[in-house]
């Protein structure tokens, strides 16, 4: 690894989710991939812990919803 710094290009979206059903897993920066939806956007060093999405549910019952912001991977620069 010759790089320090990974910068991320995303989209961001805004999703209404059942209110607890968020997955997240943490992951170094530098293994992150194009198309992850994060929850942070920016610069990250390397070695940084960046919360990804896993899997979350959105149902028509009843159940309390929350929003929430993500953002999806469309280009990493490392330097």
């Amino acid at each position: 690894m010759d790089y320090s710094i990974v910068r991320v290009d995303v989209e961001e979206k805004e999703i209404i989710i059942d209110k607890g059903s968020l997955k997240t897993k943490r992951k170094f920066s530098f293994l992150l991939e194009e198309g992850e939806l994060i929850l942070e956007k920016g610069e990250f060093w390397a070695n940084d812990e960046v919360e990804v999405v896993v899997s979350y549910s959105h149902s028509d019952d009843k159940r309390p919803k929350e929003k929430i912001k993500i953002y999806k991977i469309k280009k990493i620069e490392r330097f």
